[in-house]
């Protein structure tokens, strides 16, 4: 009878360790339940540190970990860290990073309606303020970029300003549209264009190139956001700041790879928007401070302001309302986009 018992207490206390083991093993083998639904994204930008909407980067990294509880977490690196600037749209859509900050404009070869989404030339209007920025790309053209941009396996997060553009920062006086021609000018996409449509002879850099080519030289004149006089201690290599700017806004963008914004559960889809709309505001009304600055401190910094008759600024508005058709007939996007514009301002 002993024995019996003694056996019998063996066998329960063998299935109460196999029990004990099982639950074990299956802990080991699932994730645990504070990893489950956490993510880390990189994020490569096209543009480098010392840009000001780069240097904002971290704060709404900071400001997405913060909302997500940890769950979501953003590593922010600068253009060219893991491919050359130019490779950024492919690699996004390949999956190499999730995140970047970019200009339509960068990609103008491969998406034409990129130099339109950035902005033509007096497309985006009201200086100073988002309410009329914003209203445009909600009457349609933020759904049409959407559209554009997955076809490259992107989600098109959306747009932020970097205020009026272009900052034109030259060695030359402008004071006519006369003295455009032959200038040796640093622009991109359609401000390209439209610089060579004016006289000028457009050529691209990097902005961290800037500095250097405008004091040997290389370039007479120097187009960037209004971040470049004081942040690039561009003030240094100018004599001469000239107005007005061709837009009221030039816009950047946000791109996440599609399937990572689809694997992400829709509570930090919202916090990531969230924090990327304050973002988007802080960054363009610390441009605006930037865009003060470059024009009340240019005696104490060294250069004149010069702005252009009035009838030259018709003139211009005349040449980039020939761009948007020039534009509108690059294929089906360009178009559709030109044709929003028109509608919103109420053009025929």
């Amino acid at each position: 009878m002993k024995r019996k018992k003694l056996l019998t207490v063996g066998v329960s206390s063998c299935l109460v360790l196999v029990l004990a083991l099982s639950v074990l093993m299956a802990a080991c083998a699932a994730p645990a339940p504070e990893a489950e639904g956490k993510f880390t994204w990189t994020l490569q930008s096209a543009y480098p540190w010392g840009d000001y909407s780069m240097d904002c980067l971290p704060k709404f990294a900071a400001r997405v970990s913060e909302l997500s509880g940890g769950r979501l977490k953003i590593d922010c690196l600068p253009g060219g860290s893991i491919v050359p600037v130019d490779e950024t749209l492919v690699a996004l859509g390949k999956g190499v990073f999730e995140v970047t900050t970019s200009s339509g404009g960068y990609w103008e070869g491969d998406i034409p309606v990129g130099s339109i989404e950035e902005g033509l030339p007096f497309l985006y209007r009201g200086f100073g303020k988002l309410d009329e920025l914003d209203a445009i790309m909600a009457s349609g053209l933020t759904d049409l970029y959407r559209e554009v941009y997955a076809e490259w396996d992107v989600y098109y997060i959306g747009h932020f300003s970097y205020h009026a553009y272009p900052c034109i920062m030259s060695k030359l006086p402008i004071r006519s549209l006369d003295d455009w021609k032959g200038v040796k000018i640093r622009a991109y996409g359609p401000w390209m264009d439209f610089l060579g449509r004016l006289g000028a002879n457009p050529t691209w850099m990097p902005g961290a190139e800037l500095y250097m080519a405008m004091k040997l030289g290389t370039i007479d004149v120097a187009t960037y956001d209004c971040f470049g006089p004081i942040g690039f201690k561009l003030y240094e290599v100018m004599d001469y700041l000239i107005l007005p700017p061709f837009a009221d806004h030039a816009i950047s963008n946000m791109l996440v790879n599609a399937d990572a914004w689809d694997a992400l559960p829709d509570d930090l889809k919202q916090v990531f928007n969230e924090a990327y709309h304050e973002y988007a505001v802080e960054t363009y009304f610390g441009y605006d401070e930037y865009w003060t600055s470059d024009i009340n401190q240019a005696a104490a910094l060294g250069y004149e302001v010069i702005t252009l008759p009035d009838a030259d600024v018709e003139k211009m508005k005349e040449i980039a309302a020939v761009q948007w058709e020039d534009y509108a007939v690059k294929d089906d996007y360009c178009a559709r986009a030109v044709r929003i514009a028109k509608d919103f301002y109420g053009i025929a």
